[in-house]
């Protein structure tokens, strides 16, 4: 009994080994390491041009992930990452701070302070990534605990200039001792012109949000509630990624989720721009509005279709549809023929295009002048037609529509009419 205790116990301890060596088994990852080291040594360039008196001080650059919230003790919220923590780490661990120190004339280094987890909360929740893993995603020269940060930052503070995202507690604490500026714009513009590797990554998530579409459009005919095709479409998305929002995804590479909540609206509930509910019934003869997207290794897409629940329009639906659809068809080609272009001049180009399909299908009277067809059609059309897109779905928001797109940015071309039933 007892030789055959300790032969159990020693493939126990095998399968846990076994285990143990599995679960930290990654594939290669989406963007090589040395991109995100890229990215700070661009951001401390950028930092040191934009601050002059950064110039002749030290420099140091806080930024904290997101941090687990919870609806209920001991039931989290999905977790997603702060974008701009991701952009410059690839991590998705929640709670970890990145500290750039840069030296006057001395190549930036980086520290990553993460929650250390107790062999309690692994039991729990799992492992976390290990230093190593950690310095394979993201090329940082430093890991250390949480508890160390604040010692780090009163050692640097003195006559540093400190450049903080969005961390008001962390802004309080330095101000008196240090020049602390604001860190959003200089990020943006950095992230507004994606890399080879990010538009690998938009190509992919745009593909998988257009198959689960397609998928999921093809098998509502007949549907008989908003929230039946929420479910349908997340799993289309589900089935062509693997994991949705959860922690910690960075070990599930080629995870795929909804990257916002999404717009699934029947009727005249689709004249509500961000309509969420999503739990009203379906008639035979509604058309829905289903506006969502996937999120893809941290990358966004972002959808918006229309479709007759019974598989047919009516004649007004199909008009409303085919002037709708033929706008869209011109702005893309407007796109491939113009140099310098605006995302502000896109949207003046829409409201031409659909103001004249709206008059040609008798939405509007031919008696308005210009600036009254201008007027009624912008009303039909409260949105603009194009965002920057990227990590998030309303990506780098801090960059104006006015200036001259570059190569390596991505937007939104998304014309809409919202007709209510007083029209």
């Amino acid at each position: 009994m007892c030789e055959m205790m300790r032969s159990l116990g020693r493939q126990v301890r095998q399968l846990r080994s076994h285990m143990s060596t599995t679960a930290t088994t990654t594939v290669k990852q989406a963007i090589d390491a040395t991109e995100f080291a890229q990215r700070r040594a661009n951001l401390v360039t950028k930092l040191r041009r934009a601050t002059p008196g950064s110039r002749a001080k030290p420099l140091a650059v806080v930024m904290r992930s997101a941090t687990r919230q919870f609806s209920a003790p001991d039931v989290p919220y999905p977790f997603r990452q702060c974008s701009y923590f991701r952009y410059f780490t690839g991590l998705t661990q929640p709670d970890a701070v990145l500290l750039i120190v840069a030296e006057r004339r001395s190549k930036p280094i980086s520290v990553l302070y993460i929650e250390e987890r107790s062999e309690k909360q692994e039991l729990w929740e799992g492992p976390v990534l290990s230093a190593s893993e950690i310095a394979d995603i993201c090329a940082v020269e430093e890991i250390k605990g949480r508890n160390q940060l604040m010692l780090d930052l009163q050692m640097l503070i003195c006559g540093a200039v400190i450049v903080s995202y969005d961390d008001t507690t962390l802004n309080a604490v330095l101000s008196g001792c240090a020049e602390v500026v604001p860190l959003r714009e200089h990020i943006d513009s950095l992230r507004w012109i994606k890399s080879p590797a990010e538009q690998t990554l938009m190509r992919e998530t745009c593909r998988i949000g257009a198959q689960a579409f397609n998928a999921m459009i093809s098998r509502c005919k007949g549907v008989a509630n908003e929230n039946e095709i929420v479910g349908r479409l997340e799993l289309e998305v589900r089935r062509r990624g693997a994991a949705c929002l959860s922690y910690p995804p960075v070990r599930r590479r080629g995870a795929a989720c909804l990257s916002y909540p999404p717009v699934v609206a029947a009727a005249n509930r689709a004249n509500t721009i961000h309509y969420l509910d999503a739990n009203q019934a379906i008639n035979d003869g509604d058309t829905v509005l289903v506006d969502a997207g996937c999120d893809y290794e941290g990358y966004t897409s972002d959808i918006t279709r229309v479709f007759p629940v019974s598989g047919y329009f009516s004649a007004p639906q199909r008009a409303l549809y085919d002037a709708l659809n033929d706008v869209q068809s011109r702005l893309l080609n407007y796109l491939k023929q113009t140099e310098l272009l605006r995302l502000n001049e896109v949207y003046t180009a829409m409201i031409e295009y659909l103001a004249k399909n709206l008059v040609e299908i008798g939405l509007f009277s031919d008696s308005l002048d210009k600036d009254e067809l201008v007027h009624e059609t912008d009303k039909i059309c409260p949105h603009h037609v194009s965002h920057y897109l990227g990590m998030d779905v309303h990506d780098t928001g801090s960059v104006s529509r006015k200036i001259p797109l570059q190569r390596g940015v991505v937007f939104t071309v998304e014309p809409g009419m919202f007709i209510v039933q007083t029209h």
